[in-house]
């Protein structure tokens, strides 16, 4: 009898390590194969999510306490992040093609700096892109949904919005961190 057992050597975001079949591995290659499409698909939906940040993040107490705040400036660098965002998640491996998930990075370093020079905290900064991770998913989900989608898309999907998102969050509010610094503020 042919062993179809293949072994995970990372968690597919569904908390298992150990065995899995041929057949899961194969869904795995499929899944991975169709994240790109997915994330074609999410950014027909960019300004939907750009448009339902902002409502989310307007409804922040430090945006509302600047009510003179413009839109343009609510929204300063948004989708430029959220276009490197959006890349990342359709690249396949950020070990085997570090660009994307660098330049969306820096982008989101440029956006945490701009928060400081704003006069909002860090904590503020990380809620934005709290904000902006919920709009992600949402669409995600919607287009994966929609599409029928496997489990094993989802997962695919769910780990590279993760990974994603963690390093663009970390990466703003260390910018912002390090800007503080620079001006000497405590």
């Amino acid at each position: 009898m042919e062993n179809r057992t293949a072994y995970s050597t990372e968690n597919m975001g569904g908390g298992e390590f150990g065995p899995r079949t041929v057949d899961d591995a194969s869904a795995v290659d499929d899944a991975a194969r169709a994240v790109p499409r997915i994330a074609a698909q999410v950014w027909e939906q960019k300004s939907r999510i750009i448009a339902n940040w902002a409502l989310r993040v307007a409804n922040l107490p430090a945006f509302r306490a600047m009510p003179d705040l413009r839109l343009e400036d609510v929204q300063r660098h948004i989708p430029e992040v959220l276009d490197g965002a959006l890349t990342a998640i359709a690249t396949s491996d950020p070990t085997l093609d570090p660009e994307p998930l660098a330049r969306a990075t820096d982008l989101a370093s440029a956006h945490g700096r701009a928060r400081l020079y704003d006069d909002f905290n860090v904590g503020d900064v990380l809620a934005e892109f709290h904000a902006l991770r919920r709009e992600v998913g949402s669409a995600l989900w919607r287009v994966v949904d929609g599409d029928g989608g496997s489990t094993a898309i989802l997962r695919e999907i769910d780990t590279r919005l993760n990974t994603t998102f963690d390093a663009i969050a970390i990466a703003a509010a260390e910018a912002w961190a390090d800007a503080r610094k620079a001006t000497g503020s405590t």
